[in-house]
């Protein structure tokens, strides 16, 4: 379950139409929220809130053999009173990471995808800290700025405080920079940080994309009309966007490949990765409220405007699938000769499973991992009904309550009933979390509601290691009933309140 400030931020970056899956960090991800969730190892409380539609607070309580926490504060200049803050009413899916759909990766600068708040020249900023506490306390901030619509700029601030430090002078701190371009067709990171002088480099290319030159002017020149419905546009490049949109929403399935590189010129560390990622894409493409340029509710734009070009490449398309939604991914590291291969696949709506499979081709140590993700709801429960057997045998079945429904039936609108089944639905709600690979170690997750609180209980399991065991034998320490290996788990319980 992610924290509450982590799903802020993640709606900070819906609401600027960010694209989170279009970079090499998330290449793995499907396969990650399935088979390497966290469970909790202790007992901890969140409290948080989205106080105004700029600003939320949240503090944590944790006790493991001691108690700690942590004190969070966010701010963000564009207003998120749209995001749902009040635990009741979160959707579950949105701060438990499960499979991921990924949509098509395409960024249409200032018609389709640009951002409302750019307009009046402001940049969407956010502001975030927490500090971790009792003493020794650790500060971790957090700034973020989109400087343009397709580039992210983030800096990471690390401050631990010493009560006696054995030099005089400012407490240890790292600062880490990470800018993201991102065009759709690729995405390209730089990083630098402090520590060690470390800098990193990913990139990622999405295959099939790419656009002929006479589709890169038109949407700059749709880009500089601003969607006036008062300007007319060239029947050439209505027909070259039509046809290149055409080819995109009958896309089911998507090719990536990335890599990124680390190096530290202090401690001479590299580090060194690349991979491939083959999805299936969402039903249908999907756009932002912002790709309606220059049209008015109850009006139609003008044939041959710019919004009447973007209102008509921009409705979204279904996408034919053949199969369930699965994602593939062959990820390498090179220096430590590790490989690694996922396969998740999402055979109904409730269902995802996954499995990854560990080679090292220098050791050739191996490693399998089995996961499933169990999404449930507790069914409608069933109206009592009366059944009633005349004499020639006909059976006549009557709902008790069917005059109450007679007499409430006008007490709501359609509207109404169809958000309260949903608030039913959304509060039953719940998901479980299974995994467990070659060494017998086993791991579960239960995340749901339990009235107004969102709690999450795991429990993890492992065998005690072999070696272990083999070094009692050999020095005469083995147990009198010549058991080779025990056993040792964890339990904990998380439990967020927000409002």
């Amino acid at each position: 379950m992610l924290p509450f400030m982590d799903y802020v931020i993640r709606e900070f970056g819906t609401a600027t139409d960010w694209n989170y899956d279009n970079s090499y960090s998330f290449l793995t991800a499907t396969s990650d929220a399935i088979l390497s969730f966290e469970t909790p190892t202790s007992a901890t409380l969140h409290v948080s809130s989205l106080s105004t539609a700029n600003f939320a607070t949240s503090y944590t309580l944790s006790t493991l053999g001691q108690l700690d926490g942590s004190l969070s504060y966010l701010y963000s200049n564009i207003p998120l009173g749209h995001v749902p803050s009040k635990s009741p009413r979160i959707p579950l899916k949105r701060i438990v990471e499960g499979y991921r759909d990924v949509p098509l990766p395409v960024r249409l600068e200032d018609v389709a995808r640009a951002i409302p708040e750019l307009k009046d020249g402001r940049k969407p900023t956010l502001l975030h800290a927490i500090l971790a506490l009792p003493p020794p306390s650790t500060l971790t901030a957090l700034y973020g700025r989109r400087v343009r619509p397709d580039t992210l700029l983030s800096v990471y601030l690390n401050s631990t405080s010493v009560s006696t430090p054995a030099t005089p002078g400012p407490p240890p701190a790292s600062v880490l920079a990470h800018v993201q371009h991102d065009t759709g067709r690729y995405s390209v990171e730089g990083i630098a940080s402090t520590d060690n002088a470390l800098l990193g480099a990913r990139g990622m290319w999405n295959f099939g994309l790419g656009q002929p030159d006479l589709e890169y002017k038109t949407i700059g020149a749709v880009s500089e009309l601003g969607g006036n419905p008062d300007i007319p546009i060239p029947p050439e490049m209505v027909d070259g966007l039509s046809a290149y949109y055409r080819r995109l929403s009958s896309k089911p399935s998507l090719l990536s490949a990335g890599a990124e590189f680390y190096y530290s010129p202090f401690s001479h560390v590299i580090g060194l990765s690349t991979g491939l990622r083959f999805t299936t894409l969402a039903s249908h493409i999907t756009p932002t409220d912002s790709a309606e340029v220059g049209s008015r509710p109850g009006s139609k734009p003008l044939a041959g405007t710019s919004a009447a070009l973007s209102s008509a490449l921009l409705t979204p398309a279904n996408v034919s699938q053949s199969s369930f939604p699965y994602t593939m991914t062959l990820t390498l590291n090179p220096i430590i000769g590790a490989l690694a291969s996922t396969y998740s696949v999402k055979p109904t709506s409730n269902l995802a499973l996954s499995s990854r499979f560990d080679f090292n081709i220098y050791s050739w140590e191996s490693q399998y991992t089995l996961g499933a993700e169990i999404w449930r709801g507790r069914g409608r429960k069933h109206k009592a009904k009366k059944i009633d057997v005349k004499e020639g045998g006909t059976v006549l079945v009557s709902d008790e309550l069917a005059w109450v429904k007679d007499h409430t039936a006008d007490w709501f609108s359609a509207d109404e009933r169809l958000l309260k089944d949903e608030r039913i639905d959304r509060e039953q709600e719940n998901v479980i979390k299974l995994r467990v690979d070659a060494g017998c170690n086993i791991g579960a997750l239960w995340t749901g509601r339990v009235k107004s609180l969102l709690v999450s209980a795991g429990v993890s399991v492992s065998p005690v290691s072999s070696s272990t065991s083999m070094l009692r034998r050999d020095t005469g320490m083995l147990d009198p009933e010549g058991r080779r290996k025990r056993w040792t788990g964890k339990v904990g319980l998380s439990v967020a309140y927000s409002t």
